[in-house]
């Protein structure tokens, strides 16, 4: 006899109460717990805060934790002003009378009685109002309790940058400094000139920001930024600083104008002897020399420069410049448009700035059958008689060499540069280029996609827009590629920021114009690709434009079957990717899956349609898909469940998801085959549930079916998926309808195990429907089924929904036996997810028998489980449970956030709860929490309205551990 028994007559079981079973313990009241506000005692009193960085300002506290300035104190004497300014520089000390009088009238009112100041200290409070006590007198004289916030975050600046100047960190000077100087908001102290300390005190915030602007334009031009006009700006406000002209002579040399910068060199050489009767110091002596050599040493071919600013590879210059600084063979390695020019271009003008010779050869222009030696030593000023290497590596010692775009001509460049390393003396060399040299001692440096921080500064840098989300879409759009967006950042000159993120699914068509400077192979996006294309042997662009249809990337196995055909051989296959990837335009990670970023996918598949075979390949990657469907249904049906503890397996479906949509999307639309995605879609059924992706299913499904001929297999197996999918997104009459198709085609087929699926299908419809008898009657079937058959996965299934039907007729303690067996046969097949299912139920038992602790410790632990599988569903129920034990234990604010972050989820993904008991909790739970906090209430939620689903999960299991 079943564990279940025979499910009670109608006559025998009480009828429904009218209010419905409570969650909730009868007789149980609702603590208000009170939180104690922190705050100052009577007797203390907020610090104001000042800003002495531009006009004087005082300001109340801000509401938050750090001093952040709040409103405005309208203290209009400039005396009363300059009373606040004066002690709120003293940083809560006191100052004696006499040092405030000499200091606010000067030396010759010195004599006047402090009754004066008394009067003035008296204003100042009547502009304070209700902060006036922030003003004290003790037996030392006034004190303010203020903190002038601005000077305290410059200084802060300056120090960090000095300590961060020590570690090398360019950037993070460079962007410190920045921060520091955005404090200023004109001159210091400006409306109260004439006041006698103020004189001194602006000397002392100029000298401040003077240290920081020095910081920031060394570091800006070690970065490449453009600093230029900046540092001449200061340099002719302050003619005999020599740390400044001396940086403004550098920037002028990195623009290619040494003989400027050694005129404003002299230039300061005669002021300081003139003015001060002086020499330069000796660091400026050396900028001198450096740039003296620098000007008699120039190469014959000038350095490419830049129109812009360099932004978004500080990380790389800076190492890059640390290296060079040695003899080294370095190639930075990367595929089109990733800005490895650009960076070169970058580091050869701060060596040059750091004084060392630097040559530049370009091969892009040049082909196998060209005498690259000649090229040499037109690019270093060598004579084209005699030995001309030997010549050019004489003449490079010491220097460094740029090989810009040598893809092309690697087998050629590799034996000239491996013999220039040989015969030059301290010859640092630089190589761009797709693939590497594979010289001994080479180091392969490679640019992928900038980092996403730094592909919206580039984009922000070159457009003047702000950042926002319609930029994260552009960037994203490009692969964060620095010539996609740069060629972006142009198209803004015609189209709005929205209106070019609302076209740039078009990339390869849109962005087509850029800069005339870099050459014409980078004037576009397809032009860039062009180039690394035409570079490929036949069969190496096949097997680019075959990997296209890949989403996400794929293994080698699976590029087997898709790349092979057509004469390409299944054994041919990984070298041809190899061949990819040494190229720099397939990425191998460290699971070994191949990918192409999107840009390159895209253009793939424009050469896949122009060959031809776009539907052949396609077919194939369907078929590949299907073969996995397969697989992922074989695991669950060998593992004797639906949900999967083995991690390995549930990581590959959700890494190939990518995979999985694309070809279901072609196979509905241009493949024309949507009978072949119910061999996709059905077999992963519980993968879609899992995922929260039961709308889209159902869709493809539906879609899918009418194609499927009636009373077979194959529309029983998709009737299944369409029952599962369709009532999780809500549509249970519908489901019910689909389920009863789907059983009676599984009875005529003779099928037990998809009788038994179908049945516990049945169970749970009939549940969402509130037909707790026929819920009982499919559940018994399906329990005795799954029995005989030894399908767990369906036995604890039909066990827990007869432990909620009977939990929704009242029958607690009989519920609790169901849900117990339930989670011992969940548990005894290794089946996480039903054990977050049967868990739940549990806790919810727990709860109603009072026992609140152990039901929030049983259902975090579930909530653990269910995070760790990636079981949304299962988070979003257990979110829902513990908001109602939340509530009935005071904690309205958390029951709150869970609530609306758990609804707000469900809408997304489609999935509304419909256990009566389980929605009748939840609305308690809204009610009580209304009715405690208030308009509070809808405040909180309002902020939690947003927070994502793992944010809040990881804060409150964080909570839970503490």
């Amino acid at each position: 006899m079943s564990r279940l028994g025979t499910p009670p007559a109608p006559g025998q079981v009480h009828q429904r109460r009218t209010e419905g079973p409570h969650l909730f313990p009868k007789g149980h009241y609702y603590a208000l717990v009170r939180r104690s506000r922190l705050g100052v005692r009577a007797t203390d009193h907020p610090l104001l805060e000042l800003h002495v960085l531009g006009p004087a300002e005082v300001l109340l506290p801000a509401p938050g934790a750090e001093p952040a300035g709040g409103a405005v104190v309208a203290v209009r004497q400039p005396l009363a002003r300059a009373l606040a300014v004066r002690l709120a520089l003293a940083r809560g000390k006191a100052v004696a009378d006499d040092i405030l009088i000499r200091d606010l009238w000067g030396d010759d009112d010195a004599a006047r009685p402090t009754a004066r100041l008394r009067v003035l200290a008296s204003r100042l409070r009547g502009a304070l109002g209700n902060h006036a006590p922030a003003l004290q007198r003790t037996p030392a004289g006034f004190s303010l309790r203020a903190i002038p916030t601005d000077l305290v975050a410059a200084e802060r600046a300056l120090a960090t940058v000095d300590a961060v100047r020590r570690t090398g960190d360019q950037a993070r000077v460079f962007a410190t400094a920045a921060a520091g100087l955005e404090l200023w908001r004109g001159e210091p102290l400006s409306d109260l000139e004439g006041i006698p300390f103020v004189a001194s005190e602006q000397q002392r915030l100029q000298s401040l920001q003077l240290e920081l602007q020095l910081a920031w334009g060394e570091a800006g031009l070690v970065l490449g930024r453009q600093v230029d006009a900046e540092l001449e700006r200061l340099a002719t406000a302050h003619p005999l600083h020599e740390r400044l002209v001396g940086l403004s002579a550098l920037a002028l040399a990195r623009a290619g104008r040494q003989a400027e910068a050694l005129d404003r060199l002299r230039g300061l050489r005669h002021r300081l002897a003139e003015e001060l009767g002086i020499d330069p110091a000796p660091e400026t002596v050396a900028i001198e020399d450096d740039l003296r050599g620098l000007h008699l040493s120039t190469p014959r071919v000038p350095l490419p420069t830049a129109a812009s600013n360099f932004v978004g590879r500080d990380h790389e210059q800076s190492m890059l410049l640390r290296e060079i600084h040695r003899p080294v063979l370095i190639t930075l390695l990367g595929g089109p448009g990733v800005g490895k020019t650009r960076l070169a271009r970058e580091v050869a003008a701060q060596a040059v700035v750091q004084g060392r010779p630097v040559a530049w050869l370009d091969l892009a222009p040049l082909h196998a059958s060209d005498n690259l030696v000649a090229a040499l030593a037109a690019a270093v000023g060598a004579e084209s008689n005699g030995d001309t290497v030997a010549h050019s590596a004489e003449l490079l010692a010491g220097t460094l060499l740029v090989v810009d775009n040598a893809e092309h001509l690697v087998d050629e460049i590799a034996p000239l540069i491996d013999s220039l390393r040989f015969k030059a003396v301290d010859l640092s060399i630089l190589v761009t280029s797709q693939r590497p040299l594979r010289l001994s001692d080479e180091q392969v440096h490679r640019l992928g996609p900038l980092p996403a921080a730094a592909a919206t500064a580039l984009f922000c840098d070159r457009s003047g827009a702000s950042a926002g989300p319609a930029v994260e879409t552009i960037c994203t759009a490009v692969d964060r590629l620095p010539l996609g967006i740069e060629l972006a950042a142009g198209m803004t000159r015609t189209l709005s920021v929205q209106q070019l993120a609302d076209r740039i699914d078009h990339r390869l068509q849109l962005l087509i114009r850029g800069r005339r400077d870099p050459g014409i192979r980078h004037a576009s996006l397809r032009a860039a690709l062009d180039w690394s294309h035409e570079l490929l042997e036949p069969s190496v662009r096949t097997a680019l434009r075959r990997l296209s249809v890949f989403a996400g990337g794929c293994t080698l196995e699976a590029a087997e079957q898709v790349v092979a055909g057509d004469g390409i051989q299944v054994d041919e296959v990984a070298e041809l990717l190899a061949v990819l990837v040494d190229r720099s335009l397939v990425t191998m990670d460290d699971d070994e899956r191949f990918s192409l970023l999107e840009t390159i996918r895209e253009y793939g598949r424009g050469q896949l349609r122009a060959a031809g075979e776009e539907s052949a390949v396609r077919g194939r990657h369907a078929a590949w898909c299907v073969g996995l469907a397969k697989f992922g249904e074989q695991y669950a049906r060998l593992n004797q469940r639906f949900s999967l503890r083995e991690p390995e397996v549930a990581r590959r479906l959700r890494i190939e998801e990518p995979n999985l949509l694309a070809a279901v999307d072609w196979c509905l639309g241009e493949g024309n085959d949507p009978g072949r995605v119910s061999e996709i879609v059905a077999p992963l059924s519980w993968h879609w549930y899992y995922r929260g992706m039961m709308t889209q299913a159902r869709g493809w499904l539906r879609s899918s079916l009418a194609t499927l001929a009636s009373g077979t297999p194959e529309r029983a197996a998709a009737l299944t998926a369409l029952a599962v999918q369709t009532r999780f997104s809500g549509g249970y009459a519908e489901a019910r309808d689909i389920g009863l198709e789907c059983v009676a085609i599984y009875r005529a087929l003779g099928d037990s195990r998809g009788l038994a699926v179908g049945l516990q299908g049945l169970t749970l419809t009939s549940l969402a429907l509130q037909d707790e008898y026929a819920a009982l009657n499919y559940a018994h079937e399906a329990e005795t089924l799954g029995r005989s058959i030894n399908f767990a996965a369906v036995r604890g299934g039909a066990l827990n929904c007869a432990g909620l039907a009977l939990r929704q007729l009242g029958y607690q303690r009989e519920a609790r036996q169901m849900f117990e067996e339930a989670y011992d046969v969940w548990s005894g097949s290794q089946d996480d997810q039903g054990m977050v299912i049967a868990g739940g139920n549990l806790s919810i038992a727990d709860f109603q028998a009072g026992q609140v602790e152990a039901a929030r410790r049983r259902q975090l632990h579930v909530l653990r489980i269910a995070r760790s599988i990636g079981y949304t569903v299962g988070i979003l129920d257990g979110l829902g449970v513990l908001a109602s034990i939340e509530a009935a234990s005071g904690r309205y604010e958390l029951a709150v956030r869970l609530l609306t972050v758990a609804e707000r989820h469900r809408a997304d993904i489609g999935a509304p709860l419909f256990i009566p008991d389980e929605l009748a909790a939840m609305a308690t739970a809204w009610t009580a929490a209304r009715s405690s906090l208030g308009p509070e209430a809808d405040r909180i939620a309002d902020s939690a309205r947003h927070l994502p689903l793992n944010t809040l999960l990881t804060e409150l299991l964080q909570d839970a551990a503490h």
